[in-house]
């Protein structure tokens, strides 16, 4: 069996050096059938496989080891990829298989919105050849991709965007993701904690897409830009650049919206039961890091859609549920106040851009705790003295504080990961700065659960 490895020990991307990619199409090899286009030299000129040889993983094993003439992407092809045919066919699936795209379907045609948009995937062959690699290697990363595919353009329709806009969104949507195709795939398997080098490592995916994007012929500035911006956030709290609204496009925004979607319902909701109207709530718990008019645009989508509300919790199980959401709220509520107590003692004068984007996601968190009044002492008195009536009001009072509670968990484990990279850094940083960010995250450790 292959060991699967990172091009280097520091995981930074070279185009020449084989990675997760090749191991990837490798194991694919004999269900679509991936050969060599040419004949493969490592840089040194050496032939290392010569054209029309099947890419099976002891081929991989040959190659992996050398640094290449050209990216592998250029000197392979696959027998069976994804048409346009084949992705249209797919996002259909997608939508009659969800009961939101349904409903939205069946209210506003939106099969109708992206059928033109498949002519300009067919021109991008390198960018079919990432995606066929997806279906087949990662069937669930795919499934993620065509969905941002539906929301991204649904949303664009939704602001009157132009058509030549809706076709660089689409392109986009579909492009987003394709950098994780190279990452270590011990690190996306992973089951445990995931490192602060691990969370380096997968940051990496954005500037990996952007760089298979600039070798697409033709392929428009603004899908590249999108596709480097999807995870910065309004508010200066995303990656790579810590970038604001006012250096971000548009069309980043969208997907960076789209893919927080899916991933706040994919990862949080959807094993729990709960709706895609659920992700709502959390949207406008972060407004600060989404462009204008972001929480009403999922509104009037989603209340088009006019599908019924579900609850999570029923009847007998919720004298429970309300016991642990209480439980819950005061560890989190301990948690948040130890984070802001320690990044806020340090001052905002310390001129560290690294540490100011720390204390920029607290006072993010801090916004959203205020603006939804997670920690009110109100609510959690209502929840202790809740009677359990069961009518539909107290159900829905009931799931937004879990909704909220499990978002308020989600910033705060990722202000833990920054605060453990920046401590961990090479940058130079005064020692008490350390060692308060150090006490507090020790603090959080100890804290009851």
């Amino acid at each position: 069996m292959l060991k699967l490895v990172t091009n280097n020990k520091t995981y930074a991307y070279d185009p020449l050096l084989p990675d997760a990619y090749l191991l990837r199409v490798a194991a694919i090899s004999t269900k679509c059938g991936v050969f060599s286009a040419e004949d493969i030299f490592s840089a040194q000129n050496a032939l290392l496989v010569k054209q029309g040889v099947l890419i099976t993983p002891e081929i991989a094993e040959i190659l992996r080891v050398h640094r290449l003439k050209k990216p592998i992407e250029q000197s392979i092809y696959l027998e069976r990829e994804f048409s346009a045919s084949d992705l249209e066919q797919a996002l259909i699936q997608v939508l009659q298989q969800d009961d939101l795209l349904t409903a939205l379907n069946e209210h506003q045609n939106i099969i109708e919105l992206i059928q033109n948009y498949f002519a300009y995937y067919d021109k991008f062959p390198l960018l079919k050849q990432k995606l066929s690699v997806m279906a087949f290697a990662m069937p669930d990363l795919f499934l993620r991709t065509l969905y941002c595919a539906w929301f991204s353009v649904v949303i664009a329709k939704e602001m009157r965007f132009s058509e030549e806009d809706c076709v660089d969104i689409f392109l986009a949507a579909l492009s987003h993701d394709i950098g994780m195709l190279h990452l270590d795939i011990f690190v996306l398997e992973k089951k445990g904690q995931l490192t602060p080098d691990d969370w380096l490592h997968i940051q990496q995916h954005v500037f990996i897409g952007a760089s298979l994007l600039r070798q697409m012929d033709a392929m428009p500035a603004a899908v590249v830009e999108a596709v480097f911006q999807h995870h910065e956030r309004c508010d200066g709290t995303g990656y790579p650049t810590g970038a604001v609204e006012s250096e971000l496009s548009y069309a980043g925004k969208i997907i960076g919206l789209a893919d927080s979607i899916i991933a706040i319902y994919h990862n949080r909701f959807k094993n729990q039961h709960m709706s895609w109207r659920e992700v709502i709530p959390v949207i406008q718990m972060n407004a600060q890091a989404y462009f204008y008019r972001h929480d009403e645009i999922l509104a009037i989508i989603w209340r088009r859609s006019e599908m019924p509300v579900k609850n999570v919790v029923h009847g007998d199980e919720l004298p429970e549920f309300v016991a642990e959401l209480l439980r819950e709220r005061e560890y989190l509520s301990a948690w948040y106040e130890v984070l802001k107590e320690s990044l806020v003692s340090l001052g905002f004068t310390h001129g560290d851009r690294h540490l100011h984007s720390l204390q920029n996601v607290m006072l993010h968190v801090s916004s959203s705790v205020s603006g939804s009044g997670i920690f009110d002492e109100v609510v959690s008195q209502w929840l202790r003295t809740a009677d359990f009536v069961k009518n539909e009001e107290d159900y829905r009072k009931i799931e937004k504080a879990h909704v909220q509670q499990q978002e308020i968990i989600f910033h705060l484990q990722r202000l833990n990961r920054m605060m453990q990279l920046y401590i961990d850094s090479n940058d130079t940083k005064p020692a008490h700065i350390k060692d308060v960010l150090i006490n507090a995250l020790a603090r959080i450790k100890e804290l009851p659960r």
